[in-house]
């Protein structure tokens, strides 16, 4: 019993020691980091288990470089997903939070669309779909109200179309803030597969 137990106490420093050695080289994200036995199934949230999800393959080997940990590969597209909303809740911009308004939400939305995820001007669709990826805690709450404005700004194009006009957008600190956000949101989609 005794050789059992410093047994599994080495093991147990031996593993505490190489994930701070990891932590240290910035290899991994130790708050975000999910172990999986290699004869488990990971589910992160019931809905995956009865829609019997599968991920779609991708080719991601010309991808970007990964600043953030990648998600696991055995996860579905809408925990993908899901994950990600988490992730871009994280950013920071200076002392902030990057994602600080719920009109945030717009930028969500059009990246989504854009990758087909989400049909454009299916307000009701998206409405069913983001709820349910919505993380568990988020910045701003997500409000429909607030989503169908986009309709009356530049946003309502795609992402790739978007550029700044003063005629349309009242000042430049909101248009470039909307920007960052759907910027960094399509980056944490791509670095994770989608």
């Amino acid at each position: 019993m005794n050789k059992n137990m410093n047994s599994n106490e080495e093991a147990l420093s031996l593993f505490n020691r190489l994930l701070e050695q990891l932590h240290q080289a910035g290899i991994i994200k130790i708050d975000n980091l999910v172990f999986v036995a290699p004869s488990a199934q990971y589910v992160n949230h019931i809905d995956t288990q009865i829609f019997g999800e599968r991920q779609q393959e991708k080719d991601t080997s010309s991808a970007a470089p990964v600043k953030s940990t990648p998600l696991p590969p055995e996860l579905s597209i809408r925990d993908r997903i899901r994950m990600s909303i988490a992730l871009l809740m994280e950013e920071r911009a200076g002392d902030e939070p990057l994602f600080n308004l719920q009109g945030h939400w717009q930028a969500v939305y059009r990246i989504l669309v854009d990758k087909g995820y989400c049909r454009d001007s299916d307000f009701d669709g998206f409405d069913a779909f983001i709820r349910t990826v919505m993380p568990e805690k988020v910045n701003k709450p997500y409000s429909k109200g607030s989503l169908k404005q986009i309709s009356q700004t530049d946003f309502v194009r795609p992402f790739s179309e978007w550029r700044y006009d003063v005629l349309t957008s009242k000042t430049r600190k909101p248009y470039d803030r909307m920007v960052a956000v759907a910027r960094r949101f399509l980056e944490i989609l791509e670095q994770n597969g989608l």
